[in-house]
Formats: structure tokens, C-alpha cells, sequence
């Protein structure tokens, strides 16, 4: 099996001309899904994309005073005062008005089960992983179970799907200017962005006459990033005439966790019907006062913090915009399983927090851990018991692939101990 983790480290360190080879660790087989999840996956793509929009709309509502302010308080949270409010409410009142949709154009889920969706991230990152799997399955396919079900890679499905999307939203090819700072998986995406550029796909600073004049897709892993590059007031006004589109919005709402709260939030909770509440689990605002979990009862931190460990099966995580703590399972606890060290240490962070426009979230904790048969780098395969994670990869027409991931902790990401595979 030394093979395949030879194929895999040339599939990126060639193309890449680098030395980082396959970060994680390939499952022995490829693992189908039935017809039944398959088309749970595509159907929630629609779902979600019904969550994205009334979010926005809650949001804009409430920046224009007509909706409760609150909703804009929760949403803008920390952003400084030349990126709040103000722009805000400007960049959405301004996009309403020019029929512009403020939504993400290619995403990931990370559910914990599938169906139950903890986290939207866009663009994500693991769409590498997807490539390098999907390489690896058509090279060995009798290793692996075979091949995927689709004839397309997840690089020639990205590529097909913006191709179509800008062809009917703008009339161009695509031209992508793909903002990688704040990317987790640096080579990793650049080994993606390489595989789409085999299919059609442009890039400023890759590809020989391309100038930032000609990018019409802006691609960055984080809010502030769109902000803060060289080209942003020409390509907002661009976008403003339907001239160039974003992946990541120009707006912080779909770069953070605090919208996840709205579906079940009493203030909100009715303009979202039930199968679109249905894909999340139980999520609500930690307050300083009382708060309701999912049974119900309304609670005090303090008094969630005194019940029983099995009574505490709920995720606790920071939920605002602050990019260091907002991506890669950064400040995300499992609340059964905190000390009492750690549990005065967050207990005073978050209430303290709170006054300055912090804002964390409960989760209701759903845990699927699964055995699991894996690869190793001297060529055996092992078993072990992991906690496992799925997720969705979406581009504007529907589903493009998806990965499972499975981890011998609570917290399942793209980790050198991580088991992926792709369905």
C-alpha cells in the first residue's frame, strides 16, 4: 500500500512543484452512500440556499429599522466601526436596489450526522481533499471499491458549474482572482485551483495576459480579506452593475456562526418554515440572563454549567466574526466534556465578552463515532473507533461531492490523524 501514498504525494508535490505531499489519511475503501442520503444531500442544497436568503433578508430588514435591530446588533457583532453598521446597511439597502442576491456561491456543510448541518463555511477548504481522493479512487479502483459515481471530478464539476453560473449571470468565461492569505489549507487549494485551471478556468497571476481588470469571480476564505485587497472599491462597483460576482459575499452575515441561532430564535423563528429549521440542530444564543435549550427550559450559563454531564450534550462555540477564532475548530467545546478549570475560565470570557459584542452559541451535540479501516504510511491498514463528520460540497446547480471524516476525538477536521473518503 506504500504505492498509495506515493501516488498521492506526487498527485500535489508534481503539479505544485512543492514537498507537502498527502496531508491526512486515506479510509481503505471508498464509501457509498444509499440512494436515499444521496438525495438528502441534493435536496438540502435548496433548503440551505432558502436559509441563505431569508437570513439575508432578516438581516437587511433589520439595518433598515424594519425589522427588530437586534438581528443587525447579533450579525455586524465586533466588526470595527468603518466595516459595521453603516456599510452594512449601505452595501445591502444598495445591493436590494440593484437586484443583486447577497448568497454564497460555492459552499461546505460540516454535519454531524448526516442532515443535520452544525456549520456552513464559504468557499471551505477540504475541496482538495475531494481532487486528491477522487484522483486516487480512479487510479485504484479496485482497491477502493471503484470508482466515484460521478464521471466528473470535483475540480471539473466546480469548473462546469461556475462556467454555467456566469455564463447566465454575467455572458463571460470565468477569470478568478482567488484571495488565498487567510486560506487553512494552503497548498491545498492551490493544488485545487491548479486541477480547475485544467479545465477551462482563468486565473489572475497564473495564467499568461490575465490582469485584475479581467477577474469577474473573486474568490476569498474570509470577509475581512475582500475588504482589504488592492481592487475592492472597483470590483464592489462592478459587481454593483453586474459586471463581476463574489463566491464570499461583501458582507460579514455568511462568515460567522451567530445566523445559525435564527431559525430557532423566538424573535425570528417564524419566517423560516420547518424543513429548513429541520437541517440544523438545536442552536441558541448564551446571554447573560436566561437562555432556552432545547427542551424548553430556560437557563442561566451558571445553571447550565451545574447540570449533569449528560444533561450538557450541546456544543459551545464563539460565534462572531473574529478570524482568529472563528475557523478551524478554534473556540469549540464540547460542553459535556469541560472541567471546572475550563468551565470558569469560558463562563467569565463569554459574559464578559458579551458587553462588547461577543457572542458565543449552544449547539445541540449530535455524535455518530463509527469503526473505521484506514491506510497507513508504512502500508498497513488499521482499525479504530473514530468520531466521524460528513460533509457537502455545493456549487450554484447543487451538490458536487462528498467527503466523510473520521477522528479518534470530538472535534473531526482536516487534521494529519484525519480519515477521509469520499460517497
Amino acid at each position: 500500500m506504500t504505492d498509495v501514498f506515493a501516488f498521492l504525494d506526487r498527485q500535489i508535490n508534481d503539479l505544485l512543484r512543492v514537498d507537502v505531499g498527502f496531508s491526512t489519511l486515506p479510509a481503505a475503501r471508498r464509501r457509498p452512500v444509499s440512494a436515499e442520503t444521496l438525495e438528502g444531500y441534493r435536496t438540502r442544497h435548496g433548503l440551505l440556499t432558502s436559509f441563505q436568503d431569508i437570513t439575508e433578508r432578516l438581516f437587511t430588514a433589520s439595518l433598515k429599522g424594519e425589522a427588530d435591530p437586534l438581528i443587525a446588533r447579533l450579525i455586524v457583532n465586533e466588526q470595527p466601526d468603518q466595516h459595521g453598521w453603516a456599510r452594512h446597511r449601505a452595501v445591502h439597502e444598495q445591493a436590494e436596489q440593484a437586484g443583486r442576491r447577497i448568497r454564497p456561491t460555492f459552499f461546505r456543510t460540516d454535519e454531524v450526522v448526516p442532515g443535520k448541518i452544525s456549520e456552513i463555511q464559504c468557499p471551505g477548504s477540504l475541496w482538495c481533499v475531494c481532487e486528491q481522493l477522487d484522483g486516487l479512487y480512479r487510479r485504484f479502483p479496485d482497491r477502493f471499491g471503484g470508482t466515484p459515481p460521478s464521471s466528473l471530478s470535483p475540480a471539473q464539476g466546480f469548473a462546469q458549474d461556475l462556467r454555467a453560473h456566469l455564463h447566465a449571470l454575467l455572458g463571460v468565461e470565468p477569470v478568478i482572482h482567488h484571495l488565498l492569505d487567510n486560506a487553512s489549507v494552503q497548498a491545498g487549494m492551490r493544488f485545487f485551483l491548479q486541477r480547475t485551471r485544467a479545465h477551462g478556468v482563468k486565473y489572475y497571476g497564473y495564467d499568461k495576459g490575465v490582469t485584475p481588470g479581467d477577474c469577474n469571480f473573486i474568490r476569498a476564505h474570509d470577509f475581512p480579506s475582500l475588504l482589504n485587497e488592492n481592487f475592492y472599491r472597483g470590483r464592489f462597483a462592478s459587481w454593483m452593475v453586474k459586471e463581476l460576482e463574489y463566491d464570499l459575499p461583501p458582507s460579514v452575515v455568511f462568515d460567522e456562526k451567530v445566523p445559525l441561532v435564527l431559525p430557532f430564535w423566538e424573535k425570528t423563528r417564524a419566517q423560516y418554515p420547518d424543513a429548513v429549521r429541520d437541517i440544523f440542530p438545536y442552536t441558541t444564543l448564551v446571554t447573560p440572563d436566561r437562555f432556552q435549550l432545547e427542551d424548553g427550559s430556560r437557563v442561566t450559563l451558571e445553571e447550565f454549567f451545574r447540570l449533569p454531564r449528560g444533561e450538557r450534550q450541546y456544543f459551545l462555540k464563539y460565534a462572531g466574526s473574529d478570524i482568529s477564532r472563528n475557523w478551524g475548530s478554534k473556540a469549540v467545546y464540547s460542553a459535556a466534556a469541560l472541567t471546572r478549570g475550563m468551565i470558569d475560565q469560558l463562563q467569565a470570557e463569554i459574559l464578559d465578552g458579551f458587553a462588547r459584542n461577543q457572542y458565543w452559541i449552544l449547539q445541540k451535540g449530535y455524535s455518530r463515532k463509527e469503526t473505521v479501516t484506514y491506510l497507513e504510511r508504512d502500508g498497513e491498514a488499521r482499525e479504530v473507533e473514530a468520531t466521524a463528520k460528513f460533509s457537502g460540497f455545493y456549487g450554484p446547480s447543487g451538490l458536487i461531492a462528498i467527503l466523510n471524516m473520521h477522528r479518534p476525538f470530538y472535534k473531526v477536521h482536516g487534521s494529519e490523524r484525519t480519515i477521509v473518503s469520499l460517497s
